[in-house]
């Protein structure tokens, strides 16, 4: 017994020593600096840029770390992981020389000796982003529209002084390309002005965009609207012979456009859809069950042909899908928009259309923001990146393009209209 209790202390002893060894040796070796970072060159970016480098040889090497002050004397510690042999700088404000220290670390955080390097950085991230700011008039609105190629995150500030009083706008972006609508404001001059700024204390003078006034537009009243048969769409160019109608078709020199990618409808009605709920105001409040869609019958593409009943131009629309749980199924997701104003529409309205736009639903991130887009529809300025009416029409086609999944029939809830009826 008394031997094998000496054994244990042996053992026990002999593990001591050699942890004791282990940890002298690993401190010997952690107070090791690894070699400098080698063959360093810099690319200038705006406010910043970066750099290339040759790691050490070092085994323990982790990773580098470049050290420099901004204009405001702050002290900015950027680094680069194990994998990479760049590493990148931002939140200058001047276009001027600045001292950058670059070290290698290790695992156990020992660094390198310095490599200092004199750089010269484009203009600032805030100017840059300035000089393509643009502000102009939107509908109850004014638009903002940025560019930011870097991503930098910036703070935009936009003044808007009228209508007997003055608001602040902060709007935070780190997008390549930004787009903000600031909404809810009367059709009375807005003089606008808008500045930026950074987290590095960067900051831009500000910029006057004179005097901005809102476009007005209102929903459109949908009494007037009606489908536009296949017969009708087609005038005295319909070739009546049969006595059925599902047979009936164009007279035989324009048949070739009777085709579902071109001048025909998609199913009338199928089910309990029918393409008349496409605009009768209603859409059903019940996320898991509606009633209240078209359903077009056929595959994509298809399209349906719409008699506004009078001149309008149009300026935005809404689009309701036929439920919440839809996103996945038989929803249309991506469409277009054609207009005709053709004045004999009696001889068929197959002439005067214009391409007007395509449209995308999109998905919200979360489920509220998905149920309040199902409530509230997906809203399309008809022209995004200029706003502004169409030209006068009469005739509207709905196209369908795609759907979530491929689906081999499309349905959606409403369609809502805003513009301003031709006088």
């Amino acid at each position: 017994m008394k031997l094998k209790y000496n054994i244990i202390l042996m053992t026990l002893a002999c593990f001591v020593w050699a942890v004791g060894c282990k940890t002298e040796s690993d401190t010997a070796r952690d107070t090791q600096a690894p070699g400098p970072l080698s063959n360093v060159t810099f690319t200038p970016l705006n406010g910043g840029g970066y750099f290339k480098y040759t790691i050490p040889a070092d085994e323990d090497y982790l990773y580098a770390r470049a050290e420099y002050s901004t204009d405001s004397g702050e002290t900015i510690s950027k680094t680069s992981s194990v994998y990479a042999d760049s590493l990148v700088i931002e939140g200058l404000g001047s276009i001027k020389e600045y001292d950058v220290k670059l070290f290698a670390v290790d695992r156990y955080s020992n660094e390198s000796e310095p490599v200092t390097v004199t750089i010269t950085p484009l203009e600032p991230a805030v100017t840059a982003s300035l000089a393509s700011l643009d502000i102009y008039a939107g509908f109850s609105s004014v638009v903002v529209t940025m560019e930011n190629p870097q991503e930098t995150p910036i703070d935009i500030y936009v003044t808007l002084k009228g209508n007997g009083s003055e608001a602040l706008k902060v709007y935070t972006s780190n997008k390549a390309e930004e787009r903000i609508f600031i909404q809810g404001l009367d059709a009375v001059p807005y003089e606008v002005s808008a500045y930026i700024k950074d987290n590095y204390g960067n900051c831009t003078e500000s910029k006057s965009f004179g005097s901005i006034t809102p476009l007005t537009d209102y929903k459109l009243d949908k009494k007037s609207f009606s489908f536009l048969r296949d017969q009708l769409l087609y005038g005295d160019r319909w070739d009546y012979t049969e006595s059925s109608w599902e047979k009936q078709t164009p007279k035989e020199e324009w048949k070739e456009l009777y085709t579902q990618d071109s001048m025909k409808n998609a199913k009338e009605s199928r089910f309990e859809g029918h393409i008349n709920k496409f605009w009768d105001d209603m859409t059903d409040d019940d996320p898991n069950y509606s009633l209240n869609y078209f359903h077009s019958g056929t595959s994509y593409p298809f399209s349906y042909f719409i008699d506004l009943g009078r001149e309008v131009q149009i300026s935005r629309m809404r689009l309701f899908m036929r439920n919440l749980n839809a996103w996945g199924t038989y929803t249309v997701k991506t469409c277009e928009i054609w207009i005709s104003n053709d004045q004999t529409p009696e001889d068929g309205i197959l002439d005067d259309w214009e391409y007007v736009g395509t449209y995308t639903i999109n998905k919200p991130a979360s489920d509220s923001e998905t149920a309040l887009e199902f409530k509230e529809g997906s809203e399309f300025w008809i022209y995004p990146e200029n706003p502004t009416f169409t030209r006068p029409f009469r005739y509207l086609r709905y196209k369908a393009v795609k759907d979530w999944n491929n689906g081999s029939v499309g349905c959606m809830s409403e369609i809502t209209l805003y513009g301003q009826d031709v006088k």
